[in-house]
């Protein structure tokens, strides 16, 4: 599920979901970027960093590292971090490591013992603004030259009341991957690419071989990723997580639109095209479907697609890329949105906030990176890997950056290429706003009420008991401020 990267060129930030999801889940978690995210940070040569004053007077700050068995990881951050303080020898920096979670934050920021920046999930902008617990980094991104290259819709969920809070790793849009050979070994045709509810059914129906062990369609059932996955149903019949009014958030995904998409995972398990074994975590369900054991699978961007061509030998041309099926004919295919961010501690001091903002952002835009992913790709076609792009990156695909990605991609015959009609089709919509992994975690368990239960359910008596149950233990005790 991971992308296959030169380690010595790139750091991949891994959280677990849906995103993308605690053990955002696994490796993974709803709410970051699906599942693996990769920073701008390179390790061998010394490349054209982004130009930034010199910083006058001493001033140590802590960088947000990678568990000890992260070796290369490691190694490829601390040669960052060696060449940063070469450029600015009053600055020292100390690798640290502890993983974002949103059940510790509280902890850290009451000790003062969270690193100086660090990686969070597209989830996570308001609560950890709205605490003071990072800055506002509009200033320092007024003074950076780099700044208007940034890709607008994946700096969204950290730009709240015209400032923005953290600078975007990765973006992705929740889709659906298929894998095309189990349709033609059953003769069945693909379904259309602007698709609905009941043709993905009707299709994983088709496709579904429960003798052989092979789901029509693999959801994720276990942990906050399994709310992650349903949100999509819950975006693409129009509802809503929560709304926000008069300094309250009221759950409001116990709607119609909530019925009908938790309706539609009824009908999924009601059709037996789910596996046997439904309690699947991220890293299950891609693992699943590497091993030709289902039709479908979600999650987000083009993620599985790395671990079913590189990891599982499936054929590039056999595995395709879906948007969220709409739920009637000629209706929107939106999914959610998410992704990992870097920010800066409110805690720390303002020497050590822009210590921290100009470490951060030193190599996003270098030829270096960019150099980096050309030899990605050069060392992949040596081992007859497939380079699988972000369908999303942190810079504006429009800019001289993203021209150039674009450049270096067209000279290799080992890219993944993507439908051009599925950004003509996929709309993806950010995560909501306050408790996301709390809303996650309830729909979770809602979700295996469905998946477990025989004969008739009150679906809304489930909805409504979730929702009142997450009303009174999340939603409740947010302050907007």
């Amino acid at each position: 599920m991971k992308k296959s990267l030169l380690i010595s060129m790139l750091v991949f930030v891994i959280v677990l979901a849906g995103c993308a999801s605690g053990n955002k889940n696994g490796d993974n978690s709803p709410g970051s970027a699906s599942p693996s995210a990769s920073s701008p940070v390179e390790s061998s040569s010394t490349p054209e960093a982004t130009p930034s004053p010199a910083i006058a007077e001493p001033v140590s700050i802590i960088a947000y590292a990678f568990p000890a068995d992260k070796t290369e990881e490691n190694a490829t951050l601390n040669a960052k971090i060696k060449r940063f303080e070469d450029k600015n020898p009053n600055v020292t920096i100390t690798p640290k490591y502890w993983k974002y979670e949103n059940t510790e934050i509280a902890i850290k920021m009451a000790s003062n013992s969270a690193q100086t920046e660090f990686t969070t999930w597209a989830t996570e902008a308001n609560l950890l603004s709205g605490k003071k617990w990072i800055i506002d980094l509009t200033e320092n991104l007024a003074n950076w030259p780099y700044a208007k290259d940034l890709n607008e819709f994946a700096l969204a969920p950290f730009v709240i009341e015209g400032k923005t809070y953290g600078i975007p790793i990765d973006a992705y849009g929740m889709t659906i991957t298929i894998n095309k050979k189990l349709f033609e070994q059953k003769g069945v045709p693909l379904p259309p690419l602007d698709w609905t509810w009941d043709e993905l059914i009707e299709a994983a129906k088709a496709v579904n071989d429960p003798a052989k062990g092979i789901a029509g369609f693999i959801p994720m059932g276990k942990g906050t990723e399994a709310g992650w996955n349903w949100t999509n149903f819950l975006y693409a019949a129009g509802g809503e997580v929560q709304t926000v009014a008069d300094g309250k958030v009221t759950a409001t995904f116990n709607s119609e639109s909530g019925l009908k998409a938790l309706q539609f995972y009824k009908d999924l398990k009601d059709a037996n095209v789910i596996p046997k074994n439904w309690a699947l975590g991220y890293g299950d369900a891609l693992t699943l479907f590497n091993q030709g054991r289902g039709a479908m699978v979600m999650c987000g961007s083009g993620n599985a697609l790395d671990g079913a061509i590189n990891q599982g030998g499936i054929n590039k041309d056999d595995v395709l890329l879906y948007p969220i099926p709409s739920m009637t004919k000629g209706g929107k295919h939106t999914g959610v949105a998410g992704g990992n961010y870097k920010v800066i501690n409110g805690l720390a001091t303002k020497e050590q906030q822009k210590a921290a903002f100009d470490f951060v952002v030193d190599e996003y835009f270098t030829d270096a990176y960019l150099d980096s992913i050309d030899a990605q790709i050069t060392s992949q076609k040596a081992k007859n890997q497939v380079y699988v792009p972000q369908l999303i990156n942190y810079w504006n695909d429009s800019s001289d950056y993203g021209k150039k990605y674009e450049e270096i991609l067209a000279k290799h015959d080992n890219v993944y290429q993507y439908s051009p009609d599925l950004s003509k089709l996929m709309e993806s919509k950010p995560e909501a706003t306050y408790e996301t992994q709390a809303y996650y975690g309830e729909m979770a368990n809602a979700i295996q009420k469905v998946f477990t239960s025989k004969g008739d359910l009150d679906l809304q008596k489930i909805l409504d008991d979730t929702a009142a149950k997450l009303q009174k233990s999340s939603f409740d005790k947010v302050k907007i401020e």
